[in-house]
């Protein structure tokens, strides 16, 4: 710890080599903020856009066959080829993604060939990708993209029975970094007798050995919570189960993570990922799981809110493609623009301040509106009035929950309605007031004390 900047430094030595990793973090003497000290030691290997959590798009329900025209298909689910890919890498500079920082653009379980080459390295479905897989990463790498492929742990891939990486850990980690690959999800299924612990650090090295930088995700749905040991190996893993575009599903999944340990919840090179986002999909894509979205504008804005506070990969699934004219055009809907292009939101999920956390009540199943933080890196504070309940709920924000003073004065922005909303004394809002959040809505504000110094208790 160096005091006069503010630094943490942690040098990690993993074979060989040493990675160093070193962040800011606002301290107070007590209270909410000293929580946020990082008491987890993250693994940098120099993946690119792997310090802050991922911000990307996903393949997973977005993609359909003849893209890009004149007789394109709707998305299907489990499919990419290199027309759909192509023409998606575009239409993500398109619809506004990358303008707002979106830097990740991930291949899921569609890509790979049903066998292995005579070699016995993996290789591309070769009817989708005749070219290989290097043309098309090579053409997101130019335009400023970070390129993502998946695997399994297992025998066999999840959905499509595609060959696992099971005792092919250093023939699979060679190719992905022979093709240019960035980031690598390895998945759970068909793993009979194996065990987490001891099967993910096997890719691990064998990546890491290959010389190139690529982001490590683990995906076992937070069985055998990676959150205790994934730091020491990967950059990123699933904290929790799977995740589709009902609201039952992501009012499980907000559980889920409100359960992991404070000091485990996520730091720089170091994140729990609460899985895909399904912001904004209705019929326009393909069907995850056989589940259609079916959520209403205030649950998915609940969504990308409760995983921006909680510092997850920020990773959307969707069609950024309209091709139901059977021609395609890049596109979005206004929903999905208003939700996936808010910056103020963003702006909470990208920093490098260890994850938000649940502050009010102590139990996720007490009543009432649920009051979470996350201490920001400029010293402000971003707090979320979560209600998970099916009838609204009125709440505040007492400013001692954050460790400051009760008569601390901070400024209040509302990150929704993109207003701020005025200077407030001791809470928010004012003595005799309440915020009133509708069911399944989160209210999400951003706080910043007046003087700095009456955050001192």
């Amino acid at each position: 710890w160096d005091k006069h900047s503010s630094l943490f430094r942690h040098e990690l030595s993993v074979g060989l080599s040493a990675y160093p990793t070193e962040f800011r973090v606002p301290m107070a003497r007590s209270g909410f903020l000293i929580s946020f000290l990082p008491l987890v030691v993250a693994f940098d290997n120099g993946a690119p856009h792997s310090k802050l959590p991922p911000l990307g798009w996903s393949s997973w329900v977005s993609l359909g066959e003849d893209w890009p025209g004149p007789h394109a298909k709707h998305p299907a689910f489990d499919f990419c080829d290199e027309a759909s890919v192509k023409a998606s890498i575009d239409a993500f500079f398109e619809v506004g993604l990358y303008d707002v920082g979106y830097r990740h653009f991930h291949l899921d379980d569609c890509w790979a060939d049903l066998e292995r080459n005579a070699s016995g390295y993996l290789q591309p479905e070769r009817d989708h990708f005749p070219r290989g897989l290097e043309p098309i990463i090579q053409y997101a790498h130019k335009k400023g993209l970070v390129f993502g492929l998946y695997t399994c742990a297992g025998t066999h891939t999840c959905v499509g029975r595609r060959p696992g990486s099971k005792g092919h850990w250093d023939q699979d980690a060679a190719a992905f970094a022979e093709w240019g690959v960035d980031w690598v999800k390895m998945d759970w299924c068909y793993t009979d007798g194996m065990k987490p612990a001891d099967t993910y650090p096997l890719m691990a090295t064998a990546l890491n050995k290959t010389g190139r930088p690529i982001h490590f995700n683990m995906c076992e749905w937070g069985k055998d919570e990676p959150w205790t040991w994934g730091p020491q190996i990967a950059q990123s893993w699933r904290a929790t189960g799977d995740h589709v575009g009902t609201w039952k599903s992501t009012k499980d999944i907000i559980a889920q993570r409100t359960a992991i340990p404070t000091n485990l919840g996520g730091t720089p090179f170091a994140w729990n990922d609460m899985d895909m986002l399904e912001t904004g999909n209705y019929k326009q894509a393909a069907h995850a799981n056989g589940k259609e979205g079916n959520m209403t504008a205030t649950e998915y804005k609940t969504e990308f809110s409760m995983w921006a506070i909680f510092a997850s990969p920020l990773v959307v699934t969707t069609p950024i493609l309209d091709c139901s004219s059977g021609t395609c055009a890049p596109s979005i809907t206004a929903l999905q623009k208003e939700i996936l292009l808010n910056t103020d939101i963003i702006a909470i999920n990208q920093d490098i301040t260890p994850a938000g956390r649940l502050l009010s009540p102590t139990r996720l199943e007490d009543s009432g509106i649920k009051v979470y933080g996350r201490a920001l890196s400029d010293s402000t504070v971003a707090v979320a009035l979560y209600n998970p309940d099916d009838e609204a709920q009125d709440g505040s924000v007492d400013f001692t929950l954050l460790g400051w003073h009760g008569d601390t004065q901070a400024s209040v922005r509302d990150l929704w309605q993109h207003k701020d909303l005025g200077l407030f004394k001791g809470r928010y809002p004012a003595d005799g007031h309440i915020v009133r959040v509708e069911a399944h809505a989160t209210t999400v504000l951003r706080l910043t004390p007046r003087k700095l110094e009456t955050i001192w208790a």
